[in-house]
């Protein structure tokens, strides 16, 4: 098992492809640490206009991660092919994929940035949000959300770099594009006389050319890593590697959409107890996202890792290494649940000074334990199956739970027995360890090597 923690200098220069866990799984986790570093910036800067305004850009902010999911869903499924691609040496195949992706992704970037220009007030329509803050969201939505093409494509470039042994690269770019939007951000916030925005709009711009940055970076990089993007290698139109990019990825997007929907679900039934505790789970949902930041590093390397071995044919390996994984995420989120349970009540007074949101929120990090370790569980286990190609039986289940158990727990619990935002925090507990348990027991069935055989075919011809 060591071998798959740390390759020598020497031999990953003769072969991106035996990097070792470690070696990818720190600057993701470096890279996520950054970003929601940032985005709890963001949330900071805001909540010096008021916490009117951060429930605003916060349910925005759910219907541009619901697109960018959609968005991501391609970028997937080529990156699943590309690494196996990769594991069989067949460089050909990897520009294919990769020139799949970028036309693939940019074209959908530009449909949905168009659709909320012009459809941000019907989106916003079914939130219960006050004038104040639906002028906000509204804003937002508008310029953020109508500049998605460049969030699109730079989500491409950067996993193709990853995939090239460049691992840490999208670390780089993420520390210059946020260093644009926190920059922004505290112009926007502090002197928006300067830009001559509202305060709102000077946050979703900064948002917009941090992303433009990040898009060029990765776009240069990934050209000077050897990939080549055109429509050579679209013709004639590569058909079945189409179909099998979208086999894998338009499952795996929907298993996100499914999550990320039922957020936004939720999220509105939250609404209806009032603005108050919109923003307690905003605040709360900012501080646990460092809980699961080494498990996630460690989950999306595996796929990585696993993807090259499943190109290769070396299934037992590919086992051991979702095994490892496994324990290092559910280790990793009880141990910083347990630390973030201790500072709970001062880090949510850097937000907030209103008593009554700080007690809620407080309150909730204890039932957020079990929600950490189911997702530990479904962060390493999804991963590693979508790298298998074993996209199918995940998009049932991830579904039936999201929509019966998280939210139709969430009205339940939330609403019909006046549990409020604790019965919600519930009800994603319960939907969390019930996907993570099915999960394990779909892996450990060793199902999805005969979906992973039937892909290797597919990109070997």
């Amino acid at each position: 098992m060591s071998g798959f923690l740390w390759t020598p200098k020497e031999q990953l220069k003769s072969d991106p492809r035996s990097v070792g866990l470690i070696q990818v799984a720190y600057p993701i986790l470096l890279e996520s640490l950054l970003r929601t570093t940032v985005s709890m910036i963001d949330v900071l800067f805001l909540s010096r206009v008021s916490d009117s305004v951060v429930s605003a850009v916060s349910v925005a902010g759910q219907y541009i991660m619901l697109c960018m999911i959609l968005a991501s869903s391609v970028a997937s499924g080529t990156l699943v092919c590309i690494n196996q691609a990769l594991g069989m040496k067949n460089l050909r195949k990897v520009n294919q994929y990769a020139s799949i992706a970028v036309v693939t992704n940019t074209l959908l970037g530009v449909l949905l940035g168009v659709s909320f220009l012009c459809f941000s007030g019907f989106f916003l329509k079914i939130m219960t949000l006050d004038a104040e803050a639906m002028a906000a969201s509204e804003a937002y939505m508008r310029i953020y959300g109508g500049m998605m093409v460049f969030q699109c494509t730079e989500i491409i470039f950067s996993g193709i770099c990853r995939s090239m042994g460049h691992t840490k690269t999208p670390l780089l770019i993420n520390l210059i594009s946020n260093l644009i939007n926190v920059g922004g951000n505290y112009v926007a916030v502090f002197h928006p006389e300067i830009l001559g925005f509202s305060q709102v709009a000077g946050v979703a711009l900064a948002s917009v050319m941090s992303h433009f940055a990040a898009m060029l970076i990765a776009m240069f990089i990934a050209f000077k890593a050897g990939v080549r993007i055109g429509l050579r290698y679209l013709r004639p139109f590569p058909a079945a590697d189409f179909k099998l990019a979208l086999s894998i990825g338009i499952p795996g997007g929907l298993n996100n959409i499914a999550y990320s929907a039922s957020q936004l679900v939720t999220t509105s039934i939250i609404s209806l107890t009032g603005t108050a505790m919109v923003a307690a789970k905003t605040y709360v949902t900012n501080l646990v996202r460092y809980v699961a930041l080494a498990g996630m590093s460690f989950s999306s390397a595996s796929s990585l890792l696993v993807g090259y071995r499943i190109g290769a044919g070396k299934y037992d390996e590919a086992n051991q290494i979702r095994s490892l994984v496994t324990k290092v995420a559910v280790g990793s989120n009880l141990l910083f649940s347990l630390i973030l349970l201790l500072f709970r009540v001062p880090l949510l007074g850097f937000f907030t000074k209103d008593t009554a949101i700080i007690t809620v929120a407080a309150n909730i990090f204890l039932i957020d334990i079990a929600v950490e370790i189911g997702r530990a569980l479904n962060n390493s286990l999804s991963g590693a199956l979508q790298a298998a190609g074993d996209v199918k039986f995940q998009l049932v289940v991830n579904q039936a739970s999201a929509w019966l158990i998280s939210v139709g727990g969430s009205y339940v619990f939330g609403i019909l027995l006046g549990w409020g935002l604790y019965g919600v925090w519930l009800s994603f507990a319960l939907d969390e360890l019930t996907r993570g348990l099915i999960l394990l027991y779909r892996w450990r069935s060793q199902k999805w090597v005969a979906q992973a055989e039937l892909r290797r075919k597919v990109i070997a011809s």
